[in-house]
């Protein structure tokens, strides 16, 4: 005789009631109080943020308990590590436009709650504050480059970079007033340990020929602080081009990248933001630097920005000295993954 392997649907719910009942019974201390719904937006950022943004900043990154907690201890940290979160899964998912509201709330929130701890930086908060600001000089590049309505069409790519040049800045301010702290912090450390490459200095005319060219260039058309602010701007730019391009493997992330804004002199940022010519020259070098990193997810869209808007508002005599950046920028356009475009439609 064949077995009936038939099951009603009625001793399908029994049956899984049993289970579930088995499950529950050791659960006897629940005195009826409801549990609020879990902040399913808030975790994706969360296992964003845990799981990809972090190691898009720094990829040899090894876990750290200390620091993986501090945005547990401190709210506008976790803000702020999910403002960065919401723009970056937004860069790989650029058909939900919700992540840009809600990286910009985090943002908002970040802000709101950190004001009073970067008036005073104090031993406590001093780590923390270091992560925000690293954060937020990274956030102040991403929010304008992932802008559905366009980098360099809505918003002026000078000014967006000069916000973020400040807020990059900062951060040194905040290294000096929580020294004493914050100089045993591995994160700090590396910076500190890095190598000494300054006999790359003395090979860069032979390296770069089109650098000595430039150089001639800034000393024709300026004088004084302003000629000796962009000539030091330019030597730094060629040198930390030199490091990367010869030293690629023993340079964390963009770091180079970043740091060129923090060591050029305020006098060169002010030639910035009175858009003097000689500075914007410049700054289309610079961003043949961006280039050199921006497979990084922040850094991709800014290169071809920041050229084509310096060649829209440079003197025109002056448009030949674009010639090598743009090359360059090409060249490495063909050895990096191309970015995400968006439809501005």
């Amino acid at each position: 005789m064949k077995r009936n392997l038939h099951v009603s649907p009625a001793s399908d719910v029994s049956a899984n009631t049993k289970v579930f009942n088995a499950i529950s019974h050791n659960i006897t201390n629940h005195n009826g109080d409801t549990v609020s719904p879990l902040p399913m937006a808030d975790l994706e950022l969360l296992h964003q943020a845990l799981t990809s943004t972090q190691y898009s900043i720094t990829p040899d990154s090894k876990p750290d308990k200390e620091e993986s907690g501090l945005p547990f201890r401190f709210a506008y940290l976790m803000h702020s590590n999910l403002a960065l979160a919401a723009l970056h899964l937004y860069s790989e998912q650029p058909h939900r436009p919700e992540l840009l509201s809600r990286a910009a709330a985090h943002q908002q929130a970040a802000l709101s709650q950190v004001r009073p701890h970067i008036i005073d930086v104090t031993a406590e908060h001093s780590q923390a504050i270091l992560g925000f600001a690293a954060i937020t000089s990274i956030f102040a590049l991403a929010e304008p480059a992932y802008d559905p309505h366009g980098l360099g069409l809505a918003r002026d790519p000078v000014d967006e970079l000069l916000n973020s040049f400040h807020l990059g800045r900062g951060i040194k301010t905040i290294l000096s007033q929580a020294w004493s702290v914050l100089q045993h912090k591995d994160s700090v450390k590396k910076v500190i340990a890095l190598p000494d490459y300054n006999a790359l200095k003395a090979t860069l005319d032979d390296t770069y020929p089109v650098y000595p060219i430039l150089r001639n260039v800034i000393i024709q058309n300026c004088h004084d602080d302003e000629a000796n602010s962009c000539l030091d701007a330019l030597e730094l730019l060629f040198f930390y081009m030199a490091i990367n391009e010869t030293h690629r493997q023993d340079v964390p992330g963009p770091m180079y990248v970043q740091m060129w804004p923090v060591d050029v002199s305020a006098h060169f940022l002010n030639m910035l933001a009175d858009r003097s010519s000689m500075s914007l020259l410049v700054l289309a070098y610079y961003a043949a630097l961006m280039r050199l990193r921006s497979n990084t997810w922040w850094l991709e869209r800014w290169p071809s920005a920041i050229l084509q808007h310096v060649a829209s508002i440079l003197d025109p005599t002056l448009a030949v000295h674009l010639d090598w950046p743009r090359q360059k920028i090409l060249q490495l356009d063909q050895a990096f993954p191309s970015p995400v475009e968006l439809d501005v439609t």
